[in-house]
């Protein structure tokens, strides 16, 4: 058998082998999900998934010895209780359930071009239910599989069922198979380990969506800010793609038919054309969707102010032609209401660019590298993983893009004796060109460019600190797209950086001569040679060795006397006591043969 039949299917005994009470396990979801996810699906390419759902069902057959006919007619079979005596036929089963429905969904792709294929869809879809219904009913009679497998072939079903159900807009049925999908999962999932448990409660969720729309359907208003968010997310089940992009689209033309005016620095706007209307309803869904969205999914957010930003576009154009055919806007007086709509609309866009590009400057940070210099000067090298490293003139770019974008709010028509609104702009502006100069530091930096550096750096703080002052003095009337905090962070960062570059500087003038690195005796603990530098001495964990030393330990030696000396100064100034008497008394005793032997010893080498 091929690599794909290698499922995780309990084995069944051979003929030959004593006979053993096991019960057939079949993970049914697990093993489709892998499937699914191996074959085509991960890229909703439902042919190749059915090419393969029907490469596995004649592999099945053959191994299984089930022929369905011969080469000349094909004579359906049945899986009756006699026949099922292997848990592979569970899986047969499956899989034709499986290409069934991949059929379905791959006609349901062209039905929009092609609507003659929705009969032939729906035909298809009853196949896979037919036979998920036999599969319930053939494990359901049976005392080979066990619990576990029951209940899974049971929510499959019903998912199969609820996937008919709502295509043929049958929407109570449709949400009870899919809460029973849910109910079956949950239940699964709770008795399982914490490693089996992630595919059931994914299951779960990719359920929901459909279970909200079906409730939206029979009247519960209140599904339709959950659907509104999962449009915005992009996660809907494929079954709710087209269906929810009508839905949101009639929510807006409703909302869009009751909106009439808008009020913008205390001015009041007509909005008259209704592409407009709907693109500023769709502002406020975006405001909207930002805040529910994690906050460490910042692709997800980039897509939402991409998407908001095509149809800002669209809108700004749209109010263009609409300037060019009323009259009043063309006199040279005061601003028109569609000229100061245009300067809302480029505000709105020029700004959400701004949160874009601030979005993408996060993204950067966490894959950039800190102003970290080695000894001998140069930048550390940055690890990455797969993705380009991240320069300090990526942040330029956007910081430069971020300023422009400043300078045309300024400039835009109606704001131009807006001094709040110039206030903030100034403040935004001096905020930005403080981090801009701190990434064009960084950028001298590695390219050792240290007078340059030091200079930039000042600038920094000249920048960041007048843009705290500035801050402090007003009350901003729109959200202000910098951080303070942030800003206070940058200013006490400076001084430990300039005195890096400092150090970095001072070192590069100072090089060693291959003689004098050559002469350094590095055996020497370092205390013993302070007036010697070595570039060599690298005290990271890494290269760590044994002969560079801070000190010598244990300490050497030293010489110490071993008792004190004392000086007798009244020694002549003392009457010792006459020892006489005892030296009489010792010569007597030394008498007799002692004295013999003592005058014998006496003759010989005597001194005369």
């Amino acid at each position: 058998m091929n690599s794909e039949d290698q499922e995780n299917i309990a084995p069944v005994p051979e003929e030959n082998a004593p006979e053993v009470k096991a019960l057939f396990n079949v993970e049914i979801l697990s093993i489709i999900k892998e499937a699914q996810s191996k074959h085509g699906l991960r890229h909703n390419h439902y042919q190749r998934y059915r090419e393969y759902c029907s490469r596995k069902l004649q592999r099945l057959r053959k191994v299984l010895n089930f022929k369905m006919g011969d080469k000349r007619k094909v004579t359906p079979k049945k899986i009756t209780e006699n026949v099922f005596n292997d848990a592979r036929f569970i899986m047969m089963m499956v899989m034709t359930c499986e290409r069934a429905w991949s059929t379905a969904m791959e006609l349901k792709q062209d039905v929009e071009s092609n609507p003659r294929k929705r009969h032939h869809m729906i035909e298809r879809f009853r196949k896979s239910v037919k036979i998920a219904n036999e599969l319930v009913e053939l494990c359901e009679n049976s005392a080979r599989v066990n619990a576990r497998t029951k209940l899974e072939c049971q929510a499959y079903c019903s998912y199969i069922t609820g996937v008919l159900m709502f295509e043929q807009q049958s929407w109570v049925k449709a949400r009870d198979n899919f809460q029973k999908t849910q109910t079956i999962y949950h239940k699964l999932a709770e008795t399982l380990s914490k490693e089996e448990q992630r595919v059931y409660e994914v299951m779960v969720k990719e359920v929901n969506p459909n279970v909200r729309y079906c409730a939206y359907m029979i009247d519960d208003k209140s599904a339709m800010d959950d659907l509104v968010h999962l449009h915005s997310t992009n996660r809907q089940d494929p079954l709710l793609a087209d269906k929810l992009d009508s839905l949101i689209a009639e929510s807006r033309e409703r909302q869009a038919s009751t909106m009439s005016e808008l009020v913008w620095r205390k001015r009041t706007i007509r909005v008259k054309n209704n592409k407009v209307r709907l693109f500023l309803i769709g502002v406020k869904d975006l405001d909207a969707n930002l805040t529910q969205a994690d906050n460490n999914d910042r692709d997800g957010k980039i897509e939402l102010y991409d998407n908001a930003l095509t149809e800002c576009k669209d809108a700004i154009q749209v109010t263009k032609d609409d300037i060019k055919s009323d009259p009043n806007s063309k006199t040279g007086g005061e601003v028109s209401d569609l000229q100061f709509l245009h300067s809302y609309l480029s505000y709105l866009r020029l700004t959400k660019m701004i949160q874009r590009n601030l979005l993408v400057v996060e993204d950067l940070k966490t894959r950039a590298p800190e102003l970290r210099l080695d000894e001998a000067g140069d930048a550390s090298p940055v690890v990455t993983t797969g993705k380009k490293q991240v320069r300090p003139v990526d942040f330029i770019r956007l910081y430069d893009s971020m300023l422009q974008n400043l300078n045309d709010l300024a400039n835009l028509p109606g704001l131009e004796d807006d001094a709040e609104m110039r206030s903030e702009i100034d403040v935004q502006q001096l905020a930005f060109k403080a981090y801009r100069c701190f990434y064009a530091a960084q950028s001298k930096t590695n390219d050792k460019c240290w007078t340059e550096a030091m200079a930039l750096f000042d600038r920094v703080l000249v920048h960041a600190r007048s843009a705290i002052d500035a801050f402090q003095l007003f009350t901003p009337v729109t959200p202000i797209m910098v951080d303070i905090d942030s800003l206070q962070n940058l200013v006490e960062t400076i001084a430990f950086n300039q005195y890096r570059v400092h150090a970095a500087a001072v070192l590069s003038t100072t090089k060693l001569t291959s003689d004098e690195g050559a002469s350094i005796d590095r055996k020497k603990p370092l205390m013993e040679r302070l007036e010697q530098y070595d570039e060599s001495v690298n005290m990271s964990a890494k290269a760590a060795d044994a002969s560079v030393m801070s000190s010598a330990f244990p300490p050497p030696f030293q010489p110490v006397p071993c008792k004190p000396v004392f000086f007798d100064l009244a020694q002549s100034q003392i009457d010792f006591p006459s020892l006489e008497s005892k030296l009489k008394s010792s010569t007597q005793q030394r008498s007799g043969i002692g004295g013999l032997i003592s005058n014998l010893w006496g003759g010989w080498g005597s001194k005369k």
